[in-house]
């Protein structure tokens, strides 16, 4: 996998932070963008969790982008920080159809009646609209599907996502969740791995990875990369770039996303190298040299 610069062109396949924002009070400040991840991937176009502002984000991009070429929308969960622009851009992708058009993949929670976050004049406009099931796969074109992986997150049904494409290499998304004792078996086969850390330290009661989680994964998991995104306000306070590089292993390089990064699905090597120079600290290192963050939490 390879991180590419904005200016350049887009590679074949791809994806495109739309937004790294994680937590209600990142979102609501806009400090990082909310507008989830754009795909392209095996003739599949589509984003994953439309959050705030993610319309804006598909409108400025550069190379440029266009919502009414997307075939594809996912819900990984209902929660508005990845939902809120479904219906806006389900518009774009269907405004020059005669006929409905593209699909939706999300959980059933999000189609509850009277609450349903897709609005009805918007989903008779849909060709397909499918739902998570733990392990279900669903085509989205005639080389990919998308594997379902279930999660648990805040009383809601959350599910992350394992693309699978004839002659190109798998990828994933951990979603909002608490760390979960199978996702080194569903996801060994990724090469890249993307990961919502929202918190530096676990904190009870809250269903997110943390850094910890994500060393204790890598310890059994073997992606070439691994984008940690959707941070929260104190994991931006502390860098995170230097705690990605920190959880960076002889097997897996670890990077923190950034708003309009862009990532090459199908280039060799990874980012080896970038990270190497001067002696490596842990992440339990970064995290005990800042003692005012998440006071009481005993890091072990």
């Amino acid at each position: 996998m390879e991180m590419k610069n904005e200016s350049e062109l887009y590679p074949g396949n791809f994806i495109r932070f739309l937004g790294t924002a994680g937590t209600r009070f990142v979102m609501l400040s806009q400090r990082r963008s909310s507008g989830g991840i754009w795909f392209s991937y095996g003739g599949a176009m589509g984003v994953i969790d439309p959050g705030p502002g993610s319309l804006v984000q598909i409108c400025a991009a550069s190379p440029p982008l266009s919502a009414i070429d997307i075939d594809t929308l996912i819900l990984t969960h209902r929660h508005i920080d990845h939902s809120s622009d479904l219906n806006v851009l389900v518009e774009g992708m269907t405004l020059r159809a005669s006929e409905p058009r593209g699909r939706v993949i999300l959980t059933e929670d999000c189609l509850e009646p009277g609450d349903s976050v897709i609005l009805r004049y918007e989903s008779r406009r849909v060709e397909l609209i499918h739902t998570h099931a733990d392990e279900a796969r669903t085509e989205i074109s005639n080389r990919v599907s998308v594997e379902s992986v279930l999660h648990k997150h805040h009383g809601v049904q959350c599910y992350g996502l394992i693309f699978r494409g004839d002659g190109l290499p798998s990828w994933g998304l951990i979603s909002d969740t608490v760390a979960l004792p199978n996702f080194s078996a569903r996801y060994s086969e990724c090469e890249l791995l993307v990961i919502n850390v929202a918190m530096p330290l676990p904190r009870a009661r809250l269903d997110h990875m943390s850094i910890p989680d994500v060393e204790s994964l890598l310890q059994a998991l073997y992606p070439k990369l691994a984008i940690i995104t959707h941070m929260g306000g104190f994991l931006l306070d502390m860098g995170p770039e230097e705690i990605a590089a920190s959880l960076s292993t002889e097997r897996t390089s670890v990077a923190a996303a950034q708003d309009g990064m862009v990532v090459d699905l199908e280039a060799a090597g990874g980012l080896a190298g970038l990270h190497r120079g001067g002696a490596m600290r842990s992440p339990r290192d970064f995290l005990r040299e800042r003692p005012n963050i998440y006071q009481g939490l005993k890091i072990l």
